[in-house]
C-alpha cells in the first residue's frame, strides 16, 4: 500500500509536512490523523516510551521535548496518566497543520507547540514516536543518515535522556512508504552517543524502542 507519491526531492521534509497536513486535516485529531491504526496501538507506545520516567518524582520540575508532536496526543496522555503536576512540555513538528490543531486542542500554560523541524531549546526528556517512519519511499540510505543526525542533535538537546521508537525491519507485511529499521544498527549508534542505552523489543506492535540516557 501506498500512503502517498514517491518522494525523492531534497527538500523531502516539506513533502512529509504536506503528507501529515493533509491527514490531520482529513481526519482529525484521531490516530489515523498521524498514520496510527488505532487508540489502543497509540496508548501503548506512549506508554512504553514514558517508562523513561520511571525514577522521576511526580511533583518534581520535568521539562519535555516531543518531537515530531503531531496534534499533542503524547501531551494528553503525559497530563492525564502520569499526574505530573510540575512539567514544561514543548511539542516540535514540521506539519503547520499539526501544530494549529494542537494549539487549539490545549490552550494550558504548560503547553507549547511549536513549527520546526528541529528542538532549539533544550529540555529533560527528548521523545520520539513515529516521526522518522513515514519518508515517502526515499532510499533506505540517506533516510538512515537523516534520522541518526536528527538523534544526535535530539541528543545534544537532552539533558537526562532520549527515548525513541521506529518500525521494525523484521515486520513481514511492510508497507510502502515507511522506514522499517535495524534495532540492532540504532543501538550500535546510541551507544557511540551514551553507554546507557536500552532496547525494549518485547512488546505487542512491529516495532521497537530505545532508551538513551545521561
Amino acid at each position: 500500500m501506498k500512503f502517498f507519491r514517491k518522494s525523492k526531492d531534497p527538500d523531502f521534509l516539506v513533502e512529509i509536512s504536506r503528507a501529515f497536513s493533509f491527514r490531520v486535516r482529513t481526519f482529525g485529531s484521531t490516530p489515523a490523523g498521524v498514520l496510527w491504526k488505532s487508540h489502543e496501538g497509540q496508548k501503548l507506545r506512549f506508554e512504553i516510551l514514558s517508562n523513561i520516567l520511571i525514577d522521576q518524582q511526580k511533583s518534581a520540575p520535568i521539562s519535555i521535548s516531543d518531537f515530531g508532536c503531531g496534534y499533542g496526543a503524547m501531551y494528553d496522555f503525559f497530563k492525564n496518566n502520569l499526574s505530573m503536576t510540575n512539567m514544561s512540555y514543548f511539542g516540535y513538528d514540521i506539519s503547520n497543520d499539526m501544530i494549529k490543531t494542537a494549539r487549539r486542542s490545549f490552550i494550558d500554560g504548560d503547553a507549547t507547540f511549536i513549527k520546526d523541524s528541529k528542538i532549539r531549546m533544550p529540555a529533560d526528556y527528548t521523545f520520539v514516536s513515529g516521526t522518522f517512519n513515514l519518508n515517502l519511499d526515499m532510499d533506505h540510505v540517506p533516510w538512515g543518515n537523516y534520522v541518526k543526525t536528527t538523534l544526535a542533535q535530539l541528543w545534544g538537546m537532552s539533558n537526562k535522556g532520549l527515548a525513541f521508537n521506529m518500525l521494525d525491519e523484521d515486520h513481514p507485511n511492510k508497507e510502502g512508504g515507511l522506514y522499517y529499521a535495524s534495532s540492532g544498527e540504532y543501538v550500535s549508534f546510541c551507544k557511540k552517543l551514551s553507554p546507557n542505552v536500552v532496547l525494549i523489543d518485547d512488546y505487542q506492535l512491529d516495532e521497537w524502542t530505545i532508551f538513551i540516557r545521561r
